[in-house]
C-alpha cells in the first residue's frame, strides 16, 4: 500500500502522523493531547487496506485500566484499541489516506472519553467484562481447557451437577465439553440433548451459580491476583445469595469447586466461570491462607437454557406454546420443518406416508444414513436432535385422513406441502364445510425452476384456497391453480424407469425457496403480524421450461412481485364475494353492486357533526361480463388528503397507490371505476364543481363507465355520465345471495 500518500495527506491535518518503526516493523505513528497528555498510537504497515486501520495505544499501563483496550503477548508495552468491528466498515481503499483520517478521529474519540471521564470508563469496563475475563485470564487455562455449558434456566443462586465429556479426547463439540445441569428440576429436554444418560458425573465436585453484585471490572491476570478478585467478589454476595452458600456451598467439603459466576452489565447479564481444585477433599476455601492451597482455573461457560438461546439464536420465545401440524415431508416440507423449528416453535407433528429413498438425496434435508426411514419419522428424530425444546413426532399418514375435527382444532396452524391440488381442495372443501376454524397454509413448487407459491388461509378472513383456483376469463371454480406459471394440461413430468421413477424436475434451491415463503407465512401468523389471507409467489427463470417446450401462463409474463405478501382474496370467489350488496341502476342500464359492509363503512363518515369535514376516496372495482360493476374496495381518507366541511382535496399519489397494488394483486382485474365523498346534507346533490370533476374523470377514462358515488347524512345517492351528463342511479334491491 502506497503510505507515502498517506503521510503527505497528514502534512496539513490537525494529526501528527509519523513514519516509524516497532521492532523492527515498519508502523506510522500518531500523537495527540488528551487532558493535557501526550498520547501516542501506532498502528503496524500493511500490504493492503481490507479494514479500517487498527491502532495500538502506546505504554497504556501508564494510563490505568481503561476499557477497550487489551493487553498484547506480541508487543509488549502496547494496548489492542477495540473501537469497533473494523472490518464491518466499508473501506474506501482507493483513497487510503480518508480511511486513515476516520480511523484516527475514532480512536482519539473513544481515548478522550475514556480518559477523561472516569465513570464512562468504569461503565464500559463492566460493560466488557466477559471478553476482559476471558482475555486477561487466558494464560491460567490449561491448554486443552474445555467449555461448561451451563443448563439452568435462572441466574440466582443453583447447586449444580458437573459432568464430564463424552468424547474427553476431543477438543470441539458439545460431547467434547462439561455440562452442569440443576441438582433439583432440569429440564429434560435439555438434558437428552446433551446425552447426559451417556455421561458420567464429575468425581468429588461441586458446583454452584453465584449471582455477584458491585464486582471490580478489572479483571487479573494472575492466579494469585484471581484468587483476591473472587474472595472480594464473594463478600460482596448479595445478602440473600451468601446465607444460601454459607448453608449449601460452603461447607460442602470437595476436591473440586465449580463456580459459574454471573454479574450484570450494561450490555446484559455476563457469564464466567472459575474452577478451584485440590487433590484432598476441604471445605470451601473463604480466606487467603486457605485459598492459597488451591489452584485457581478459569473456565468457558457457555449458558443453555431456552430463555437466553431461543432468542441469541434467533427463534421467538413466544412460539414455544404454539402447536403445528405439517403434512407432507419431501424436499420442500422436510425444508419448512427446519425452518419453522429455527424459528422456536414448540411442537410440529409431521406426516407423510412416504419413506426416504436415494432418488431423493440431493433435495431433501435428511441425511444418506436415513435411507428407507418413514421420512416423518425421520425427520422429526433430526428437528428434536438440533432443537432441544422442540418436541416433534412422525406420523405415516395422508392428507385426506386428517378430516376430523377434533384432531384439526388441537394446532393453531396447519401447513400443506404434498403438491396435490385434487386432495388439497377436497381437505379446503371439508374445511369450509365443517366450520373447522384452523388456518391452513398450502404450499407448492412448479417444475425447471419455474417458482413457487404458498397461501395462508384464515377461516372467516377474506381469501381461502379456492381463490388461488379461480379461473380468471370466466370466475368459475377451476382444476389449476391461477397461481401457477405453466399453462395446465401439458406433460411435466420425467420418467426414468417406469412409472415407479416418475417425478417432476426440480432443484433443491427451488424447494428451499419455496419453503422459504412458506416458512415466512407460518412464522407471521402465529406471530400475529399476518391476520388476513394472503399468497406468495416467486418467480424463476423459464429458459429450463422453454427448452422443453412447455407454455408458460400470462401471470408469469406479467408477475413482478416475487416474494411479496399479497391478499389472497380472489373478487369472483364464490366463496369469498360479498352475499350482502345493493344494486343500484340508471335509466339507460348501467348497473352498480355495491356491498352492504362497503355502505356501512361509506356511512362512517357521513358529516353528521357541525366540525365534520368532508371525506372523499376512490373506488376500486371491476366489470363484469354484461359490462356492470361491482365494488370490491373503496381507498379512504389520507392524512395528506385537503379537507374542509365544505371541499376536499386529494393526496392523488397516495390513492393511486391504492388502485395499483390492487389492480397487481387482483392479476389485472380490478382497477379503477370511480370516486365517492360526503355532503353536509341530508340528501346528497352533487355541486357544480363536483360534475366538472367527474366529467374531468371520464374523459380520462373514456374507455369504461364511471360510477360516483356521495354520501349524505341520512341518504347515499349514486351518480354516472352519459355523454357528458350526469345521471342518477335508483336502488334496484337489496339482496342476499
Amino acid at each position: 500500500m502506497d503510505y507515502a500518500s498517506v503521510l503527505e495527506y497528514f502534512l496539513d491535518s490537525e494529526f501528527e502522523v509519523q513514519p516509524s518503526s516497532y521492532s523492527d516493523l515498519d508502523t506510522l505513528s500518531v500523537c495527540v493531547e488528551i487532558d493535557g497528555r501526550l498520547v501516542s498510537l501506532v498502528h503496524f504497515c500493511v500490504d493492503e487496506l481490507q479494514q479500517l486501520p487498527h491502532f495500538f495505544l502506546k505504554d497504556p499501563a501508564s494510563f490505568g485500566v481503561l476499557a477497550h483496550v487489551l493487553t498484547t503477548q506480541n508487543f509488549g508495552g502496547l494496548g489492542s484499541i477495540c473501537v469497533n468491528h473494523l472490518d464491518s466498515v466499508s473501506v474506501n481503499f482507493e483513497r487510503p489516506e480518508l480511511a486513515f483520517e476516520e480511523s484516527i478521529r475514532r480512536h482519539v474519540e473513544l481515548l478522550r472519553s475514556l480518559i477523561t471521564d472516569s465513570e464512562f470508563n468504569q461503565s464500559e469496563l463492566l460493560r466488557e467484562f466477559s471478553t476482559n475475563w476471558y482475555t486477561n485470564t487466558k494464560g491460567m487455562m490449561s491448554k486443552s481447557a474445555k467449555t461448561l455449558y451451563c443448563t439452568s434456566c435462572v441466574a440466582n443462586f443453583t447447586q449444580l451437577d458437573i459432568y464430564k465429556p463424552i468424547s474427553p479426547d476431543s477438543v470441539m463439540s458439545i460431547s467434547a465439553s462439561f455440562t452442569a445441569l440443576p441438582y433439583e428440576g432440569n429440564d429434560q429436554n435439555v438434558a437428552r440433548f446433551f446425552q447426559i444418560g451417556a455421561r458420567q458425573q464429575q468425581k468429588d465436585a461441586a458446583g454452584c451459580i453465584l449471582p455477584l453484585q458491585s464486582i471490580d471490572p478489572v479483571i487479573p491476570h494472575n492466579a494469585d491476583g484471581l484468587k483476591t478478585w473472587l474472595l472480594d467478589a464473594l463478600q460482596r454476595l448479595p445478602h440473600e445469595t451468601k446465607s444460601r452458600a454459607d448453608k449449601e456451598l460452603f461447607p460442602i467439603r470437595a476436591k473440586e469447586f465449580w463456580l459459574v459466576l454471573n454479574t450484570v452489565t450494561p450490555s446484559g447479564k455476563a457469564w464466567v466461570g472459575v474452577k478451584l481444585s485440590l487433590d484432598k477433599k476441604r471445605a470451601f476455601p473463604l480466606t487467603s491462607e486457605k485459598m492459597r492451597l488451591w489452584k485457581i482455573e478459569p473456565i468457558f461457560v457457555e449458558v443453555f437454557n431456552k430463555e437466553l438461546m431461543l432468542p441469541r439464536s434467533g427463534a421467538n420465545p413466544s412460539l414455544d406454546n404454539k402447536k403445528v401440524l405439517l403434512i407432507g415431508c419431501g424436499s420442500v416440507g422436510s425444508e419448512i420443518a427446519h425452518k419453522l423449528g429455527a424459528a422456536g416453535i414448540g411442537r410440529i407433528d409431521i406426516v407423510d406416508p412416504d419413506r426416504f429413498s436415494t432418488s431423493n438425496l440431493y433435495r431433501h434435508t435428511l441425511e444418506g444414513n436415513m435411507t428407507d426411514w418413514p421420512k416423518a419419522l425421520a425427520v422429526a428424530f433430526q428437528l428434536q436432535a438440533k432443537f432441544p425444546w422442540l418436541k416433534a413426532d412422525g406420523y405415516r399418514n395422508s392428507l385426506l385422513d386428517y378430516r376430523k375435527r377434533d384432531v384439526l382444532s388441537a394446532y393453531d396452524l396447519v401447513v400443506i406441502a404434498i403438491g396435490a391440488p385434487t386432495h388439497e381442495r377436497l381437505f379446503h372443501d371439508y374445511l369450509v364445510k365443517s366450520d373447522v376454524k384452523v388456518p391452513v397454509i398450502y404450499s407448492w413448487l412448479e417444475g425447471y425452476g419455474i417458482g413457487g407459491h404458498a397461501v395462508l388461509d384464515i377461516l372467516r378472513q377474506p381469501g381461502c384456497l379456492r381463490c388461488a383456483y379461480v379461473e380468471p376469463n370466466t370466475g368459475v371454480r377451476g382444476l389449476a391453480s391461477n397461481l401457477n406459471f405453466i399453462e395446465s394440461d401439458q406433460n411435466v413430468v420425467k420418467n426414468y424407469a417406469g412409472c415407479g421413477e416418475m417425478f417432476i424436475p426440480y432443484g433443491a434451491i427451488s424447494s428451499t425457496q419455496t419453503a422459504l415463503i412458506a416458512a415466512d407465512l407460518a412464522v407471521g401468523y402465529l406471530e400475529g403480524k399476518l391476520t388476513e389471507s394472503k399468497k406468495v409467489s416467486w418467480k424463476g427463470d423459464n429458459a429450463d421450461a422453454e427448452r422443453e417446450g412447455l407454455n408458460l401462463t400470462p401471470r408469469y409474463q406479467t408477475f413482478t412481485s416475487s416474494l411479496k405478501k399479497q391478499p389472497l382474496r380472489h373478487p369472483l370467489c364464490d366463496i369469498c364475494q360479498p352475499k350482502d350488496f345493493i344494486t343500484y341502476q340508471s335509466k339507460c342500464g348501467k348497473r352498480l353492486y355495491l356491498p352492504q359492509t362497503l355502505h356501512q363503512k361509506l356511512c362512517t363518515y357521513r358529516q353528521e357533526e357541525p366540525a365534520s369535514v368532508e371525506s372523499a376516496g376512490l373506488l376500486i372495482g371491476y366489470y363484469n361480463r354484461n359490462g356492470e360493476v361491482l365494488i370490491d374496495t373503496l381507498t379512504t381518507p389520507k392524512a395528506s388528503d385537503q379537507r374542509t366541511r365544505t371541499t376536499f382535496k386529494l393526496d392523488s399519489q397516495a390513492h393511486q397507490a391504492e388502485i395499483e397494488e390492487a389492480y397487481t394483486a387482483s392479476e389485472q382485474l380490478l382497477g379503477y371505476v370511480g370516486t365517492w365523498h360526503t355532503h353536509p346534507q341530508d340528501v346528497p346533490r352533487p355541486s357544480s364543481p363536483d360534475k366538472t370533476d367527474w366529467r374531468t374523470h371520464e374523459q380520462d377514462n373514456s374507455d369504461r363507465p364511471l360510477f360516483f358515488i356521495v354520501v349524505g347524512i341520512k341518504t347515499t345517492s349514486v351518480y354516472t355520465l352519459e355523454k357528458g351528463k350526469v345521471i342518477e342511479l335508483s336502488i334496484v334491491q337489496e339482496e342476499h345471495c
